[in-house]
């Protein structure tokens, strides 16, 4: 399953699920769970188009370039114009450092229990979460450039090492240092 700002996404066995490069997400995958990830540029061809997420049901594709194939072939839904603009609102409240829940409720003139509500529904997971998953996100920026996990850990107001380090495992399947040193040259 991946929450992400367009909603919950449920994955099933040979679906295929694409998230573009920025969309805020988190993959919470059951006991037993095999997951591939894909990273493509946003440039390439197949993924160009897509704005949002999106899920390829039963595709039969197992390699690269299948998975490419069948995403470059699929055609997307159509999206109510209005939510993204909706959505977009909302979780640029959530995302100004300075606001806490309780500031960003009233902006909108709402209680904070009303606003959390408001913002689960529309963006599929609470602004706590939504949070989360920008530090992460970050985190993981930070990492590729190869800062320390110390520095990230820190840049991302996470208590302590192992703090980012068990949070980040649970999202992405890996530790920080592991992912960093992936991307050492």
């Amino acid at each position: 399953m991946y929450m992400t700002a367009f909603g919950e996404f449920c994955a099933t066995i040979g679906d295929i699920v694409v998230i573009p490069g920025g969309v805020p997400h988190a993959s919470y995958g059951g006991p037993g769970s095999i997951v591939t990830h894909l990273y493509v540029p946003s440039d390439h061809a197949a993924v160009r188009e897509i704005s949002g997420p999106l899920r390829i049901r039963h595709s039969l594709a197992t390699s690269p370039d299948e998975i490419l194939d069948a995403i470059g072939s699929h055609d997307p839904w159509p999206r109510d114009p209005v939510l993204p603009a909706r959505r977009a609102a909302l979780t640029e409240l959530v995302s100004c450092e300075g606001l806490d829940i309780r500031a960003s409720a009233a902006r909108q003139g709402r209680s904070t229990d009303g606003f959390i509500r408001r913002f689960k529904r529309e963006v599929g997971m609470t602004p706590a979460a939504y949070r989360l998953v920008l530090r992460l996100a970050s985190a993981r920026s930070r990492l590729k450039r190869g800062d320390t996990v110390a520095d990230v850990a820190y840049a991302g107001s996470f208590s302590d090492q192992s703090h980012l380090g068990r949070l980040f495992r649970r999202a992405y399947g890996a530790t920080p240092a592991a992912y960093r040193s992936a991307f050492a040259e």
